[in-house]
């Protein structure tokens, strides 16, 4: 392998050609690469686009001072092949690891759905079952209720100021008032 091949083959398959621009006086590469590509020139390297269809774009990479020549270009060209290299890497090992996590969510799923319908199913059936063998069960004796001794009721007495002579009802007690103020007589009804 020649020298200049040597140096040539990262870019295989991706310069298309060499462009010498005799008013600047410098060299500059047409590269093609796929249309998802990502690039960017900078202060020393100028990339722009020439065409894009479907398939791909076609770059122009261009020095922007005379100090820049084709060994940098080829470089730059490389720079671009890799990061789109790495960045397509990335993206494969991150579909790989959604497909895995969604693999393993998808059965998590499938085993909670299952335990959930077999909860459904069985959870009456189950727990009518315990409840008729607890019904079966002998029953511990309970405690006798114990109730409260009633608060002593109070009596209310009622001032009442009869004529004479006059029969009363208090209390379904039947009262002969004599005087206003003394009572003589008390039967029950």
């Amino acid at each position: 392998m020649k020298a200049i091949e040597k140096i040539l083959t990262p870019t295989d398959g991706y310069i298309n050609s060499f462009v010498r621009n005799t008013v600047e006086g410098w060299w500059e590469l047409e590269v093609g690469i796929p249309k998802t590509w990502v690039f960017d020139g900078n202060d020393k390297i100028g990339c722009e686009v020439v065409f894009e269809n479907e398939v791909g774009k076609l770059i122009s990479v261009v020095p922007q001072n005379q100090e820049i020549v084709i060994d940098d270009l080829i470089d730059f060209v490389e720079i671009i092949i890799l990061t789109n290299q790495n960045i397509a890497l990335k993206e494969t090992e991150f579909k790989e690891r959604m497909e895995e996590m969604k693999s393993v969510l998808e059965l998590e799923a499938k085993k909670f759905y299952t335990e959930l319908d077999t909860i459904k199913e069985n959870s009456f059936q189950n727990r009518n079952k315990e409840f008729a063998m607890s019904l079966e069960k002998p029953k511990k004796p309970r405690k006798p209720r114990t109730v409260k001794a009633k608060s002593p009721t109070v009596e209310v007495t009622k001032t009442v100021m009869p004529k004479k002579n006059e029969l009363l009802e208090l209390d379904g007690d039947i009262t002969t008032v004599t005087n206003e103020t003394t009572v003589i007589e008390t039967s029950k009804k």
